[in-house]
């Protein structure tokens, strides 16, 4: 086990908010265009802190699924957004200043507090994505239901993990024109009635049984694998931490849902119309669009289906004190500045806010990805001169174009009862100037983009949402669990394995330094790379 020097480290605390930056995000296709984002925060006075007692619910929150929704309850929906949108540029509960706080902490409008040099705050690709954008729903929800006099006022979400009924469309609601709850910037191609991909390798034109089939695969594999807080929630980040200058031993990790499924309806939901995929496939525009939060109403819920409803029983968060003690700032329904901490929305129903069940969860849960191959395909690859790859920083920078085969030693030594083998995809560099996506394929070496994502030599997907130069050089570590994969195939007993990694969007933008797997503890809650 790794010893780590917690002396050393400290959480991630509240940005001084009177130092903000413009934010920007850029691209090089075309014409060159660069957005510029004013995120900045109203300051309404001095920080309260968050307490249970302090913020006491007055009647349950229950969330629902929104293709459920009656009439009444989304003329209730509309009303609250019109109300939102109707207050002033300036009010902290518009959504102006909604959208902005998104934008603030997520394209770098804010610098890290107490820490040596200028380091962007980024509440994305670590173990701060879950439970910063719970507590913004939180207090997103408290506004809409005081705006409206509600307040039981609940979000609702969108099931777009549900195959069978009909969630893995765009909402119904979110789509009709000339009301508070429509945005322009959306992708056409998604609209009602296509099966919204979870994917971002999925082309929009496949028939709806083989979408269907592909996002259950993506579900499995990005939920029901990921059993670590790691693997799903995201590797660690400490107060200094700076994704722009990570190492390869010490790259940052998103977790599974943030980096797929997550990504992948941002990515489809944005408008390939505007610069950049505004506005949901943008980190600067997301939030102004009011499907957003109906988006991460369901990731969060996902986080709470991970935790509590997986076959291997009752799941772990992590439990660094770092990771306990971040503290962040949002705005309530009255306008005050609220200080919080992660420890504080772990158990949600503290909070006042529960989930009715998805509709057929169950069906992804149990889900039993087919097999397209059934015996090592290393010597096929040997024959077609597959190179070997080790581990960094062996092999120099590896240019992925847009597919890449390599031939991967497994661990030598015998798996213990209570780890898991995963695979680390290390030192992955992207130019964040346009999306793009890399998927990584286990026994396949023709892999490439007409692969389909529904067997289980499908590992994941990792996207990329295009983001400001203050972060574009993006480097991190990705990390799958394959095991369960490589039993399924019948591979488990084999030395070496074949590993395909295939790019959509820019090929020219993605490197890597090493492949490795390796075994990694399940109690385990440090990032072990």
């Amino acid at each position: 086990m790794i010893l780590f020097d917690l002396v050393q480290a400290s959480p991630v605390q509240i940005p001084d908010l009177t130092r903000c930056q413009v934010a920007s995000a850029s691209s090089d296709r075309g014409p060159p265009v660069t957005l510029y984002f004013n995120c900045c925060l109203p300051i309404t006075g001095p920080i309260v802190d968050f307490s249970f007692e302090k913020y006491k619910p007055i009647s349950k929150h229950i969330r629902r699924p929104a293709h459920t929704a009656s009439d009444e309850y989304i003329a209730k929906y509309i009303k609250a957004y019109e109300l939102m949108r109707a207050l002033p540029d300036t009010d902290p509960r518009s959504l102006k200043v909604q959208a902005n706080l998104h934008c603030s902490f997520c394209n770098g409008g804010y610098l890290q507090a107490g820490v040596t040099g200028d380091i962007p705050l980024q509440v994305h690709f670590s173990w701060l994505f879950l439970p910063w954008h719970r507590w913004y729903l939180y207090f997103h929800e408290r506004i809409l239901g005081s705006l409206i006099g509600d307040p039981g006022f609940s979000l609702l979400y969108w099931n777009w993990d549900d195959q069978v009924y009909g969630g893995n469309q765009l909402p119904q609601m979110f789509t009709r024109v000339n009301t508070s709850l429509y945005d322009e910037k959306r992708r056409v191609a998604v609209q009602r009635p296509t099966i919204v991909p979870l994917a971002a390798s999925t082309p929009l034109n496949l028939n709806d049984s083989i979408v269907i089939n592909q996002n259950l695969n993506n579900l499995y594999q990005a939920i029901v694998t990921a059993s670590t807080a790691t693997l799903f929630m995201g590797g660690e980040l400490r107060a200094g931490d700076d994704l722009r200058n990570s190492t390869v031993m010490k790259n940052r990790l998103g977790g599974s849902l943030e980096n797929g499924l997550h990504t992948a309806v941002h990515y489809y939901v944005g408008d390939p119309r505007t610069q950049l995929l505004q506005n949901m496939g943008n980190f600067g525009t997301a939030s102004r669009d009011p499907i957003f939060y109906s988006h991460h109403t369901n990731v969060d819920r996902l986080w709470d289906v991970w935790r509590f409803s997986m076959p291997d029983g009752e799941r772990s968060n992590h439990d660094d004190p770092d990771f306990l003690n971040a503290e962040f700032v949002f705005y309530d329904e009255n306008a005050n500045m609220v200080r919080v901490t992660v420890r504080d929305v772990l158990e949600h129903q503290k909070l006042g806010v529960y989930y009715e069940k998805g509709g057929s969860d169950d069906l992804w849960i149990s889900y039993s990805p087919p097999a397209r191959t059934n015996q090592s395909a290393v010597p096929v690859a040997v024959a077609a001169g597959v190179q070997y790859v080790r581990e960094a920083p062996l092999n120099g920078i590896i240019s992925i174009g847009t597919s890449f085969s390599a031939i991967v030693k497994r661990p030598s030594e015998k798996k213990q009862s209570k780890t898991l083998e995963v695979l680390n995809i290390q030192g992955v560099q992207v130019v964040r100037d346009e999306f793009v996506a890399l998927a990584a394929f286990v026994n396949i070496p023709w892999a490439g983009a007409s692969t389909a994502t529904d067997s289980v030599e499908y590992l994941g997907t990792f996207n990329i949402v295009p983001s400001t130069d203050k972060s574009k050089h993006l480097k991190v570590n990705v990390k799958y669990e394959i095991g369960d994969n490589l039993k399924r195939i019948g591979i488990s007993e084999e030395e070496e394995v074949v590993i395909s990694l295939v790019v959509t969007g820019d090929s020219n933008a993605v490197t890597i330094q090493g492949v490795k797997i390796d075994y990694e503890d399940q109690e385990i809650d440090y990032e072990d790379q």
